[in-house]
């Protein structure tokens, strides 16, 4: 039954769509992150599934939709942990792939309920938030790379949707969530939690400083990656038209007896501001669709936009181990720039990846859905389509999909596992809700 509704809401959303158009869609890059403890191994998530590379950024390689175990227009927030480990959230549970091949859920409490946000800690805990009509909702926490999952202290409040969970590498145990709780006839309330003991107890914090619509909803932005105190919070749909506001507090560990942080809205444009980074350097910069890249040299007070760099960001992320900054972009001429590099954030961007240049899907035995969905199904249209050069896996018709190439993997795959599906009932409404209301549900222009 639950698979059945997801399969209908996700057939309409893609219905007379093509496997490179995204679900509705123009491709383009979504998220960037970085293995932990090995940063050359690179996670680029994308409008029409996942793309790999495990050499700096030099080779790529594609993973459907299907496999991870999502449909739609949709887009999971993913992590990478040290092991080698791939997390992504789905309608279907929080899951997890050791070699982009097999994907799995995790057991009880989380089982196949959904989970709409994860974070990495610095210290390797891994941190999801559970939002489901059914299951409920919390915070749970694994400290054993996902192995196992416990809850964690009882938030003060009930969350329909946790829009994201953050934490600061120089103080891995401080935890701020942002989410919302619906309200029949009312506007959904917007919340921020905070845990100053790795999940063990929360407080809830005021919000009434930020400045919303009926239709907005607060999203962590930023934490300094030196400053646990330095923070940014980005409001969507800020305005009546297009426009979203970034806030800003540097006391954001201020004790709610003396009223918790204070904030400062910062940058307010007539654009979405998709992504926000805090440079070790001090630098923070805010990147938006259609009015380029902006940059503040005083830790995040005030704003100039960075003349030249004109590419359409979708994504920003610092790499600990160069400092590099790294930029998602739609991959449109003229250098069709899908994932980009510079080495201070300002100057020097080089294309890091064009979907034209794809390797190919990522190689995997039979009997598994990256094999017979991804590879054999999928590939050879979306190599048509994208206009990929690599003729590893031959599409002439004379071959088939598994003629010659890279070989699978040694160690082989498991068996295939179904891709989850979705809730009845209140979920369909939190569907609908966050068509409109949530960044990750807005179709990429």
């Amino acid at each position: 039954m639950r698979r059945s509704a997801a399969l209908l809401v996700t057939a309409v959303l893609a219905a007379s769509v093509t496997p490179a158009a995204a679900n509705g869609r123009p491709p383009a890059s979504v998220k960037v992150v970085f293995r932990q403890a090995n940063t050359t191994d690179i996670l680029l998530g994308v409008t029409f599934g996942v793309m790999l590379s495990r050499d700096d950024g030099t080779t790529w390689r594609w993973i459907c939709e299907s496999a991870v175990g999502f449909e739609g227009t949709f887009d999971p927030d993913y992590e990478y942990s040290a092991s080698g480990r791939i997390w992504a959230t789905t309608f279907g549970g929080l899951r997890s792939t050791p070699d982009g091949c097999t994907w799995s859920g995790v057991g009880q409490p989380l089982g196949d309920s959904l989970v709409t946000a994860v974070e990495i800690a610095g210290d390797g805990a891994i941190y999801a938030g559970r939002a489901d009509p059914v299951a409920g909702y919390g915070i749970f926490k694994s400290t054993d790379d996902g192995a196992t999952f416990v809850a964690t202290g009882n938030l003060p409040t009930s969350v329909d949707w946790f829009d994201s969970i953050e934490t600061s590498p120089s103080a891995p145990g401080v935890v701020y969530v942002a989410g919302y709780r619906l309200r029949a006839g009312m506007p959904p309330q917007n919340l921020l939690f905070r845990s100053m003991d790795g999940g063990a107890s929360w407080e809830t914090l005021p919000t009434t400083a930020f400045e919303v619509t009926d239709v907005s909803n607060l999203q962590l932005a930023a934490i300094s990656p030196t400053n646990p105190d330095l923070m940014f919070v980005r409001v969507t749909l800020a305005r009546a038209t297009i426009g979203e506001t970034i806030y800003r507090t540097d006391n954001w560990r201020n004790p709610l007896a003396m009223g918790g942080p204070t904030w400062t809205k910062v940058l307010d444009l007539p654009d979405y501001i998709t992504a926000v980074a805090v440079r070790r350097s001090g630098d923070v910069l805010a990147t938006t669709p259609t009015m380029g890249l902006h940059r503040s040299t005083d830790g995040g007070l005030t704003f100039a936009v960075v003349p030249g760099v004109t590419y359409e960001g979708r994504c920003l992320a610092e790499r600990p181990s160069d400092e590099s900054m790294w930029m998602c972009a739609n991959h449109l001429p003229p250098d069709s720039m899908a994932l980009g590099r510079s080495p201070d954030g300002v100057t020097g961007w080089m294309t890091k990846l064009r979907y034209a240049d794809m390797a190919g899907p990522v190689r995997c035995e039979a009997g598994t859905d990256q094999h017979d969905d991804c590879q054999v199904n999928l590939w050879c249209g979306t190599k048509e389509q994208f206009g990929v050069t690599s003729d590893e896996i031959d599409c002439s018709g004379d071959a088939g999909v598994d003629g010659p190439g890279m070989p699978p993997p040694k160690d082989g795959c498991c068996n295939s596992s179904t891709a989850p599906g979705g809730k009845l009932g209140l979920a369909l409404f939190v569907l609908a809700v966050l068509v409109l209301r949530s960044r990750r549900w807005k179709p990429t222009r």
